[in-house]
Protein backbone atom coordinates (compact mmCIF):
# COMPACT_ATOMS: atom_id res chain seq x y z
CA UNK A 1 0.00 0.00 0.00
CA UNK A 2 1.18 3.39 -0.27
CA UNK A 3 0.63 6.15 1.65
CA UNK A 4 -0.44 9.22 0.26
CA UNK A 5 1.70 12.24 2.50
CA UNK A 6 -0.83 14.73 3.36
CA UNK A 7 0.41 18.18 3.41
CA UNK A 8 0.34 19.99 6.14
CA UNK A 9 -0.60 23.98 6.19
CA UNK A 10 2.00 26.50 7.21
CA UNK A 11 4.81 28.54 6.30
CA UNK A 12 8.20 27.94 5.55
CA UNK A 13 11.50 29.83 6.69
CA UNK A 14 11.71 31.44 3.10
CA UNK A 15 7.98 33.11 3.45
CA UNK A 16 8.63 34.23 7.04
CA UNK A 17 11.59 36.14 6.55
CA UNK A 18 10.13 37.49 3.73
CA UNK A 19 7.01 38.34 5.27
CA UNK A 20 8.97 40.41 7.67
CA UNK A 21 11.15 41.69 5.44
CA UNK A 22 8.52 43.65 3.38
CA UNK A 23 6.72 44.83 7.01
CA UNK A 24 10.28 46.34 7.70
CA UNK A 25 10.14 47.91 4.58
CA UNK A 26 6.97 49.73 4.82
CA UNK A 27 7.62 50.57 8.43
CA UNK A 28 10.85 52.58 7.07
CA UNK A 29 9.02 54.20 4.29
CA UNK A 30 6.16 55.33 7.03
CA UNK A 31 8.79 56.64 10.16
CA UNK A 32 10.42 58.74 6.87
CA UNK A 33 7.28 60.14 5.41
CA UNK A 34 6.32 60.70 9.66
CA UNK A 35 9.99 62.41 10.07
CA UNK A 36 9.56 64.45 7.00
CA UNK A 37 6.24 65.44 7.83
CA UNK A 38 6.83 66.15 11.44
CA UNK A 39 10.00 68.38 10.00
CA UNK A 40 7.81 70.38 8.00
CA UNK A 41 5.28 70.53 10.63
CA UNK A 42 8.01 72.22 13.01
CA UNK A 43 9.64 74.51 11.02
CA UNK A 44 5.87 76.20 9.93
CA UNK A 45 4.96 76.26 13.80
CA UNK A 46 8.13 77.78 14.78
CA UNK A 47 7.68 80.28 11.65
CA UNK A 48 4.15 81.39 13.11
CA UNK A 49 5.15 81.53 16.72
CA UNK A 50 8.05 84.11 15.30
CA UNK A 51 6.59 86.35 13.47
CA UNK A 52 3.71 86.14 16.48
CA UNK A 53 6.75 87.26 18.83
CA UNK A 54 7.22 90.28 16.30
CA UNK A 55 4.13 91.34 15.93
CA UNK A 56 3.39 91.14 20.33
CA UNK A 57 7.13 93.12 20.83
CA UNK A 58 5.68 96.07 18.18
CA UNK A 59 2.33 96.13 19.27
CA UNK A 60 3.12 96.59 23.00
CA UNK A 61 5.74 99.54 22.12
CA UNK A 62 3.39 100.87 20.10
CA UNK A 63 0.89 101.03 22.97
CA UNK A 64 3.73 101.75 25.22
CA UNK A 65 3.00 99.06 27.65
CA UNK A 66 4.49 99.39 30.93
CA UNK A 67 6.32 102.85 29.30
CA UNK A 68 8.68 100.84 27.68
CA UNK A 69 10.07 99.53 24.10
CA UNK A 70 9.93 95.82 23.02
CA UNK A 71 11.96 93.81 21.39
CA UNK A 72 12.98 90.62 20.17
CA UNK A 73 16.16 88.81 20.68
CA UNK A 74 17.08 86.00 18.38
CA UNK A 75 19.89 82.43 19.07
CA UNK A 76 20.03 79.71 17.18
CA UNK A 77 17.62 77.79 19.23
CA UNK A 78 15.69 79.91 20.65
CA UNK A 79 13.50 83.79 20.38
CA UNK A 80 12.62 85.74 23.17
CA UNK A 81 10.45 88.77 23.68
CA UNK A 82 11.89 91.20 25.95
CA UNK A 83 11.00 94.28 27.91
CA UNK A 84 13.50 97.59 27.42
CA UNK A 85 16.03 98.53 25.08
CA UNK A 86 18.76 95.83 25.87
CA UNK A 87 18.26 92.28 25.63
CA UNK A 88 19.55 90.69 29.54
CA UNK A 89 18.99 87.43 29.38
CA UNK A 90 18.25 86.34 33.44
CA UNK A 91 15.19 89.04 33.25
CA UNK A 92 12.53 86.52 34.25
CA UNK A 93 9.70 88.79 32.66
CA UNK A 94 11.93 87.89 28.73
CA UNK A 95 9.02 85.29 26.73
CA UNK A 96 11.25 82.89 25.85
CA UNK A 97 10.28 80.65 22.60
CA UNK A 98 12.93 77.52 22.41
CA UNK A 99 13.03 75.98 18.92
CA UNK A 100 11.30 72.30 18.45
CA UNK A 101 14.85 70.00 18.17
CA UNK A 102 14.31 70.01 14.41
CA UNK A 103 14.75 73.70 13.90
CA UNK A 104 17.43 76.23 13.93
CA UNK A 105 17.37 79.89 13.63
CA UNK A 106 20.17 79.27 10.50
CA UNK A 107 21.02 82.90 9.87
CA UNK A 108 20.29 85.79 11.49
CA UNK A 109 21.29 88.42 8.93
CA UNK A 110 19.81 91.66 10.90
CA UNK A 111 21.19 95.43 10.34
CA UNK A 112 24.51 96.21 11.79
CA UNK A 113 25.40 92.30 12.66
CA UNK A 114 22.30 92.69 15.44
CA UNK A 115 21.04 89.58 17.13
CA UNK A 116 17.78 91.68 18.16
CA UNK A 117 15.54 94.14 17.11
CA UNK A 118 13.83 96.78 19.49
CA UNK A 119 10.71 98.62 18.24
CA UNK A 120 10.15 102.24 19.20
CA UNK A 121 7.15 103.50 21.01
CA UNK A 122 3.83 105.12 19.24
CA UNK A 123 5.97 104.35 15.79
CA UNK A 124 6.61 101.14 15.99
CA UNK A 125 9.59 101.11 13.75
CA UNK A 126 12.51 98.96 15.00
CA UNK A 127 16.28 99.11 15.49
CA UNK A 128 17.44 96.36 13.16
CA UNK A 129 15.55 95.36 9.80
CA UNK A 130 16.82 92.38 7.96
CA UNK A 131 16.14 88.25 7.87
CA UNK A 132 15.94 85.75 9.88
CA UNK A 133 15.94 82.39 8.29
CA UNK A 134 14.55 79.55 9.84
CA UNK A 135 15.42 75.42 8.60
CA UNK A 136 15.21 71.80 9.93
CA UNK A 137 18.79 70.87 11.41
CA UNK A 138 18.97 67.92 8.86
CA UNK A 139 18.02 69.70 6.10
CA UNK A 140 19.35 73.09 5.17
CA UNK A 141 17.32 72.98 1.34
CA UNK A 142 13.44 73.83 3.41
CA UNK A 143 13.99 77.24 4.87
CA UNK A 144 11.24 79.43 5.80
CA UNK A 145 12.58 82.92 5.68
CA UNK A 146 11.29 85.92 7.92
CA UNK A 147 11.32 89.31 6.85
CA UNK A 148 11.81 92.57 9.66
CA UNK A 149 11.38 95.46 7.89
CA UNK A 150 12.60 98.97 9.13
CA UNK A 151 8.83 100.02 9.63
CA UNK A 152 8.51 97.38 11.98
CA UNK A 153 6.39 95.51 10.21
CA UNK A 154 7.17 91.77 9.71
CA UNK A 155 6.64 88.86 7.19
Amino acid sequence: KMKLMKSRGGYSLLELLLGFFIIAVIATMLAYAFSAFRESNDLSTAHAIIIGLLKDARSRAISSDGNSVYGVHFETEKAALFKGSVYNSSDPSNEVYVLPGTVELSTISLTGGAAETVFSRLGGTTTASGTVTLSPKNNLSKTKIITIFATGNAE
